[in-house]
């Protein structure tokens, strides 16, 4: 049987995506995946995704890398609401979360929009929780993301 304490586990691992990415925790970030994730970007109307991570370790390396080009430039806030959950069961899940993004430079004095869209997730309960099984970002534009 689903309990409310499954849909309030995986908001949690949600909140904890935007957290432990824009304080810069690759290590934390990643350990929200499962071992063998997938996490895929696809701009809008694109029919293949323009980045795709396959595993826990690559999301490690690439959230790790991409942190560390930011370090001291600009923060990022990672704002994720309206949760639906499209299926749940004991051990697997599958929701969709509008997220909108924002940068602000180390000199701004306003944070400023950077990317709007859909995060379209699969779950799985693992005996570390719930986890982060296939996450795919479908953005509200095709423009080049601007990472400053």
């Amino acid at each position: 049987m689903v309990s409310l304490a499954d849909k309030l586990a995986i908001q949690e691992v949600i909140a904890r995506y935007s957290y432990t990415y824009d304080a810069q925790d690759a290590e934390g970030f990643a350990a929200l995946f499962t071992e063998d994730a997938v996490w895929e970007r696809y701009a809008w109307g694109a029919t293949h995704p323009e980045m795709r991570l396959v595993s826990r370790a690559a999301i490690r390396t690439w959230a790790a890398q991409r942190l560390h080009e930011r370090r001291g430039r600009f923060t990022s806030r990672h704002y994720q609401s309206g949760v639906l959950f499209e299926a749940l069961t004991s051990e697997a899940a599958q929701t969709r979360t509008m997220v909108l993004i924002t940068h602000q430079g180390m000199t701004e004095t306003a944070a400023r929009l950077t990317a709007s869209g859909v995060y379209y997730d699969q779950w799985r309960k693992t005996q570390e929780g719930w986890q982060l099984a296939h996450r795919i970002l479908r953005r509200d534009s095709s423009a080049p993301l601007i990472s400053t």
